[in-house]
């Protein structure tokens, strides 16, 4: 689609028609910014998707290295595109359209990448707040907590990813170290109740844990989620997870 500019009746030598010019094209980029921020273009997203489950090892680094150099962001890409990736993995899962192994497979890359972006930043928190990130034993969507913990460490937290834990060993973790913050995801309605008993139990060893946010997909879903599942808090984005547990510094929304 062609991008149109709007026409300015001052002459091309007008300040005020240089104005409405340079108006007019920085209104064009925003909206290509908000159209990438709001799910990203499809066409990559296709892309992508067809490279992380093909037989080559590098061709969805070629995908991405190719979507920065069209101007799209590092951020964009980790928090735009590999969740729409993600998605589009679990759509073409339920069309028929790829196999167990190309799911595995295709996730497995992605969190790859998800580690190693967050290997490179390691060390650049200044501990301004300390955040566990559970993925309870009976939820296997990982690549959205590995996604949640990335942008919360980008946003200058620590971070801890504790994957699978049993109820007992995550009491464990928050009677031996202090957090300002414990994430629990929640993928799908089915999770529920086993997600309650699981806070109870935490709850029921570590009285004065601190607030246990409920992540994932099911967020917009459920209202009263919270309060069903015994969480503090139901988050639909890292954002809204930290400014519920008192971690102001927070990164752009991430609905998983």
């Amino acid at each position: 689609m062609r991008d149109t500019v709007e026409t300015c009746s001052e002459s091309p030598d007008d300040s005020p028609g240089i104005r409405c010019l340079a108006e007019s094209a920085l209104k064009i980029l925003a909206e290509r910014k908000q159209g990438a921020r709001s799910g990203g273009s499809q066409d990559w997203v296709e892309r992508l998707c067809d490279a992380v489950v093909s037989d080559s090892e590098t061709s969805h680094q070629k995908v991405i290295s190719s979507m920065i150099s069209r101007g799209i962001t590092s951020d964009d890409v980790f928090d735009v595109y590999l969740p729409a990736v993600a998605r589009e993995l679990g759509e073409r899962w339920v069309r028929d359209e790829a196999n167990f192994v190309q799911v595995t497979l295709g996730t497995g890359r992605l969190q790859t990448l998800i580690r190693e972006r967050a290997g490179l930043g390691a060390g650049s928190a200044d501990g301004t707040g300390r955040v566990l990130m559970v993925l309870p034993p009976f939820e296997a969507h990982a690549l959205g907590v590995f996604i949640a913990a990335d942008q919360i460490r980008r946003a200058g937290h620590s971070v801890h990813v504790s994957v699978a834990p049993e109820a007992p060993e995550v009491v464990e973790m928050l009677n031996e170290r202090d957090f300002d913050m414990v994430g629990l995801t929640c993928a799908t309605r089915r999770s529920i109740g086993r997600l309650g008993d699981y806070i109870s139990e935490i709850r029921a060893g570590a009285p004065a844990a601190p607030p246990l946010v409920v992540g994932g997909p099911i967020v917009p879903e459920v209202r009263d989620l919270a309060a069903i599942c015994g969480a503090d808090h139901a988050a639909a984005s890292t954002e809204d997870a930290l400014r519920a547990a008192g971690l102001v510094s927070a990164p752009e929304s991430l609905c998983i």
